[in-house]
């Protein structure tokens, strides 16, 4: 287990040197692709479930068996699959908890549907692929974001920078002259964000479509009939864990007996692997429609955001604590030199700055930015014209 652990609590515990996203988008690249690994390393990891196949025939040797069943896949029969009052063969109902003991077991009649298993191999592989897309946007914007925050920043995160007033503001000053010298490619850097956050939101919504395609168009109902018969009687109907991921399956076996005539044997396979994947299944449903209805709400957020100035005002007096005056913070957003995306733009380096910094280097932040982004008028006379104004 702690092979397992080790590696995704360091990657947990890693923290990067400057904030630069959300929760949401972390949501996507750091706990979605934690959750996708952990799932691949528990599916691959033997000690759990011991061999991922076992299968039995007569006159076959098991481990050829084992090997040829797993490559070739497995079947098994549908009308089989749960208690079916309604089926018929030669005139007679087939009751699976009286006549077939395991579910989705049983010789095959002539013109009888049968399903084939092919999935089980490929499991860790499509989820180790699913943990990649997931951490893609995340690669894209830290290539597009360049470590400009990290240069910004600086060792202001450090506490100690709180009572050391001077290098403090010797930081501020370079922050300063950032946004004096390239206030005009702000728009662009909080762009390449959105459109990194869409992409994930986007993602979401594929790697459902391919795990729904994957488990046979199978899976995007696969939660709900599980609490559907949790919620009611089990004897009613098939179980979906057994219909998705059966633990009991058929293997036909052809080989050639020592006069060269074809010889077929009907063999038995468990799938032990099974018991593991319709867990992880059922919670990877769960989690992924969670993180589709967060993403959403996030993304609404956004747009919300990009088009009303006032709440852009709102956000960044919340995380100064309200420190700094209104009218202040609405001049540095408003920045009349600068077209809307600038706006935008300006507003999105200022908030990841105020994830980075604290309160009070904020404050002394946004005071010397005004002077900066509206030339011509000092922040004493600033402060003064507000005093006027109150009068």
């Amino acid at each position: 287990m702690d092979i397992i652990v080790a590696p995704v609590k360091k990657y947990i515990r890693k923290r990067d040197p400057a904030s630069i996203d959300n929760f949401a988008f972390k949501l996507h690249y750091r706990a979605t692709f934690v959750v996708l690994l952990v799932c691949m390393m528990l599916v691959s990891a033997k000690q759990f479930i011991g061999d991922p196949i076992r299968c039995i025939a007569d006159g076959v040797p098991g481990g050829t068996l084992d090997l040829y069943c797993w490559i070739h896949s497995t079947f098994s029969v549908p009308s089989r699959w749960g208690r079916v009052e309604e089926v018929y063969a030669n005139g007679l109902p087939h009751e699976v908890a009286q006549h077939h003991p395991h579910p989705g077991i049983a010789p095959i009649e002539p013109g009888e549907e049968v399903v084939y298993h092919k999935y089980y191999q490929w499991v860790v592989f499509v989820l180790f692929l699913q943990a990649t897309m997931f951490h893609l946007p995340r690669i894209i914007w830290k290539h597009s974001e360049g470590g400009l925050m990290r240069r910004l920043v600086g060792d202001l995160t450090n506490p100690v920078y709180l009572i050391k007033k001077d290098e403090r503001m010797d930081q501020v000053m370079f922050i300063k002259k950032f946004f004096k010298e390239e206030a005009e490619s702000h728009g662009n850097y909080a762009f390449s964000f959105f459109l990194c956050e869409f992409l994930s939101l986007l993602n979401v919504f594929l790697q459902m479509y391919i795990t729904d395609r994957f488990l046979g168009f199978q899976f995007s109902t696969y939660g709900w009939d599980v609490l559907t018969m949790a919620a009611g009687n089990p004897e009613d109907s098939s179980n979906p864990m057994n219909v998705v991921f059966p633990k009991v399956t058929k293997c036909t076996f052809h080989m050639y007996g020592p006069s060269g005539t074809l010889t077929t044997h009907d063999g038995l396979c468990v799938l032990a692997l099974n018991i593991i994947n319709e867990k992880i299944y059922i919670f990877l449903w769960f989690w992924f429609i969670g993180v589709a209805i967060f993403s959403i709400i996030t993304f609404i957020y956004r747009i919300f955001v990009i088009t009303i100035p006032s709440l852009r005002v709102s956000i960044i007096m919340a995380r100064t604590l309200f420190q700094v005056d209104q009218t202040m913070v609405e001049d540095i957003l408003r920045s009349s030199n600068q077209n809307w995306l600038n706006k935008v733009g300006h507003y999105w380096v200022i908030y990841l700055l105020s994830k980075n910094l604290s309160p009070i280097a904020m404050k002394e932040l946004l005071e010397e930015l005004r002077p900066v982004l509206h030339p011509g008028t000092s922040y004493e006379e600033y402060q003064l014209l507000n005093k006027k104004t109150d009068l």
